[in-house]
Formats: structure tokens, C-alpha cells, sequence
């Protein structure tokens, strides 16, 4: 868990230190990291799991307590790039991303919630522009600064199990934003690259339709800005140049 706080806050710093390392010397815009005209095509994945065990289930804050249940988040995505300049690349890049919740048991402020499940999965396409600022005048490591332009679909379940069958709430998501993509790039071989990163700001527009057994249906949307960094966002790629 330390090493993920470690990595997260690296991550965050990443826009900072390559200012940095361009201004001492770390640096060299003149290196060519990835050549002009070089495609590659990557996978990248993420992927977390909570359980809780015991009879008094887990404690959150001493505000939520009495926690039985487990919690599966599961991302992943395929995507290719074209370098139109050295260092640069533009690509297209699409994605799935499942969560799901089963809580057992969960008391807040004294009212206690049980057989509760969500579900939420979500389809994505992404136009995407990436700028390499390679270290230390090498071809080995480098910074990358990714833009993404996103459009998603998907639907998210809140409901509960009864006589009846399930009760509760279906609701249809949709949005787009604008994202901003820091991370980290290494070579393993020639052609082999391994990278880390981490979404860091996103804007957008987003729309929900909701539809519920036991209310009417209703709408919701909004515009957003969020700064978002955080271990669950943290994505794993293996990408290979050509």
C-alpha cells in the first residue's frame, strides 16, 4: 500500500519535474525519444479488490461502521498511435471499465443497510495526443504528457434482492471530456515499451436517465471539473513499436 501511495504522488509530479528536468538539464527536447513515422499499438489495464471478513465487519472514520461485503473495479483498454513528429504521437484508443459492489451489511449514523449491490460498466473511445520528454539525453526513459478527447456509454444498477425479485434503480450514463494523462514510459527492448499512468484533471459534459421501480423516471446532467488522481485510476501498459 506504501509503495502505491509512493508511485501516486511520483505520478502527480510529473507535469512539475519535467519542467524541471527541461530547465536543469535533465532533459533534452533535441533528443529524439520515438521517431517520426513510428506506429505502436499497447494494452493497458488496471485492476483492484476489496473483502471484508469478521463478525463486526470493518470501520470507516467511526462514522461507517458494521462494513461486510467485497468491492471488484476492473479497466481496461487497447489503443494505437501514429508519431507524426519525433517525440509526438496522435491515436485512437478504446476501452471497458467495470465496477461492482456487493455490501452485505453497512451502518451510517445509526441506520443500517443490508443486501445492498451496484453495478457499473462502462464503454469509452478516445482521440488522443501525446508529447515525450525523454531523461537524462537517453532513448530509455522518458515523461509523457497525454491529452484525451472521450466519449463514453455504459449503465450503472443500485438495487436490492426481495420476495419480489430485484428493487431498485437502473440508470443509463453518457458523457464527454477533455482529460489530462501524465505517466511514465520505459523501454525494455527496441520495440517493447512499459508504461505507468495516472488521470490527473478531466472536464466535460455528462448526461444520466434513470429509471426506478419505485419512483418515476428523472434525468440528471452537469458539466464538470474534477482533479482526479488516486490509486483505482492507476493503469499498467505494455505497448510495442513498429
Amino acid at each position: 500500500m506504501k509503495k502505491g501511495i509512493v508511485l501516486v504522488l511520483c505520478l502527480l509530479f510529473v507535469p512539475v519535474v519535467g519542467l524541471f528536468a527541461q530547465q536543469r538539464g535533465m532533459s533534452n527536447p533535441n533528443v529524439v525519444f520515438i521517431e517520426k513515422g513510428t506506429r505502436s499499438v499497447g494494452l493497458t489495464m488496471g485492476w483492484n479488490s476489496w473483502d471484508t471478513n469478521g463478525d463486526d465487519g470493518v470501520n470507516l472514520i467511526g462514522i461507517i461502521t458494521g462494513i461486510k461485503g467485497n468491492v471488484n473495479l476492473f479497466d481496461i483498454a487497447a489503443g494505437g498511435a501514429w508519431f507524426v513528429k519525433d517525440n509526438l504521437s496522435v491515436g485512437l484508443r478504446v476501452g471497458f471499465s467495470n465496477a461492482r459492489v456487493d455490501v452485505d451489511s453497512i451502518q451510517f449514523l445509526g441506520n443500517e443497510e443490508r443486501n445492498r449491490h451496484l453495478i457499473r460498466e462502462v464503454l469509452k473511445g478516445s482521440v488522443t495526443c501525446r508529447q515525450y520528454l525523454p531523461l537524462f539525453d537517453g532513448r530509455i526513459i522518458a515523461l509523457f504528457f497525454e491529452g484525451r478527447l472521450t466519449g463514453q456509454t455504459g449503465f450503472y444498477k443500485n438495487y436490492n434482492r426481495t420476495a419480489q425479485g430485484k428493487e431498485g434503480a437502473y440508470t443509463s450514463l453518457g458523457n464527454v471530456s477533455l482529460g489530462f494523462y501524465p505517466g511514465v514510459s520505459v523501454f525494455a527492448t527496441d520495440r517493447i515499451s512499459f508504461e505507468f499512468s495516472l488521470p490527473l484533471l478531466e472536464g466535460g459534459y455528462a448526461w444520466n436517465d434513470e429509471s426506478s421501480t419505485d419512483c418515476a423516471d428523472a434525468n440528471l446532467n452537469h458539466a464538470f471539473v474534477r482533479f482526479k488522481p488516486s490509486l483505482i485510476g492507476l493503469n499498467m501498459g505494455l505497448v510495442f513499436h513498429f
